[in-house]
């Protein structure tokens, strides 16, 4: 259950509406807060300078230059926003749109510009004179106060989304979101990885009835079936894995457990969706960073500056996640009884979902091999079990080998296989 609560914030997290929708409410109840009891609270609005002092008719005329100004610049600000999606989709990738949907100051800027909106239309509609026999001094102030806001604020996000765009800063940005999606979903400490044996020969097969990628799996919920059935299932896929309705997806042992309740309890433990989400998956954060390294050295772009700063950041990255362990495999129930084997990414998934595409998009380049030759060396510091050192090791075998393939020019070759020397040493102590 925490699994799809999780999956469904993840969700209305990374939505551009509900901020701006909580910050509508609270423009909402601050006018309605000031327009009934804020009155009273300022008896001479003419001693201070601050605060507003004209009559009925000024103030209406006031508040409606005020919100003709800020539905312009909301305007302004959405279309600011769009362009900015707009590039953002054609030179860095779709995926990546998420990352500036899902930025809070993106969110909060667009808040407080609708915030500001209802507010001052809260206001404005109770400036009649044959309605109210005082002029809101407060509330109007407050109006005048938070549409100055907005002009500051307005320069800011436009600073802000220059800056957003900058290749470096969306590396950044993903490899700070990747991190902290490994330290939500790998285990603190790397425990000894027990082995998941099948349970026996005599099982069936249970599908899933819809195409898409899994985004979510709910396994107290597959344990709690599991339990109920007296049965062990064993899954062949897991998250992020785009999986064709009526396939292979599922081992129950024994086949006799396979009911029609147990059935819909395990089908309904699985979230599908058209698209790769990262609530359960660490390699969805470093497939975002390959798609900015791969475009990046498309012909079109040829930039390789933004390639090698997406491999330090993948290469640190990976430096996080050794230094935390694998999502258990075998997961049992409260008598310690195997219910649950599923599929987990390992080590060697992790190093190429990395560096694969980078590699092969590069080859030919020498500085992208030599980099790649030189982060693999560098990730020996924080190998410290055989499953991390041998998918470094065939890693750097294949960049060697790429760079034997591609590279012509006898010194880019010679320095290639010198780094590569290097990084054996390290990784090989």
């Amino acid at each position: 259950m925490n699994d799809r609560i999780r999956h469904y914030w993840e969700i209305v997290r990374t939505s551009l509406w509900l901020v701006p929708v909580l910050m509508g409410c609270a423009g909402f109840g601050l006018a309605v807060l000031l327009l009934s009891w804020g009155r009273g609270i300022i008896s001479n609005a003419g001693e201070y300078w601050l605060i507003y002092a004209g009559d009925i008719d000024s103030a209406r005329q006031l508040l409606s230059a005020l919100l003709s100004g800020m539905i312009t610049m909301t305007s302004l600000v959405v279309s600011i926003t769009m362009v900015v999606l707009t590039l953002a989709a054609g030179q860095i990738g779709p995926r990546l749109i998420r990352t500036f949907i899902q930025d809070r100051t993106t969110q909060g800027v667009l808040g407080l510009f609708l915030a500001d909106i209802v507010y001052l239309l809260v206001v404005f509609r109770t400036m009649d004179g044959e309605r109210i026999d005082s002029v809101p001094h407060l509330a109007v102030s407050v109006g005048t106060g938070l549409t100055t806001l907005c002009l500051f604020v307005l320069l800011y996000y436009v600073h802000r989304l220059a800056r957003s765009i900058i290749y470096d800063n969306v590396v950044q940005n993903v490899a700070s979101e990747l991190c902290r999606m490994v330290d939500a979903l790998l285990p603190e400490k790397p425990e000894p990885p027990i082995p998941a044996e099948s349970p026996g020969t005599d099982f069936t097969w249970l599908a899933l009835h819809q195409d898409g990628y899994i985004q979510t799996l709910d396994a107290e919920a597959l344990v709690a079936a599991a339990r109920r059935a007296d049965a062990v299932v064993r899954i062949e896929v897991r998250p992020g894995h785009f999986m064709i309705g009526g396939g292979e997806h599922i081992a129950v042992y024994p086949p006799e457990a396979c009911t029609d309740d147990f059935c819909r309890a395990v089908r309904s433990a699985f979230i599908v969706g058209p698209e790769r989400t990262p609530t359960q998956d660490v390699e969805f954060g470093i497939r975002q960073l390959v798609e900015i390294a791969t475009r990046a050295l498309s012909p079109g772009i040829n930039d390789v500056f933004t390639a090698l700063a997406v491999i330090d950041n993948l290469s640190a990255a990976l430096a996080h996640i050794f230094g935390r362990g694998l999502e258990p495999s075998v997961l049992r129930d409260g008598d310690g009884v195997v219910r649950v084997i599923r599929n987990i990414p390992d080590y060697d998934s992790f190093v190429g979902a990395a560096f694969d595409q980078i590699r092969q998009g590069g080859s030919g380049s020498p500085a992208i091999l030599i980099r790649l030759a030189e982060a693999l060396g560098e990730l020996a510091a924080r190998v410290h079990a055989e499953e991390m050192r041998g998918p470094l090791l065939e890693q750097l075998d294949s960049v060697l080998a790429t760079g034997e393939q591609t590279i012509s020019i006898d010194r880019d070759l010679r320095i290639l296989k010198e780094r590569c020397r290097q990084a054996r040493d390290r990784l090989s102590c």
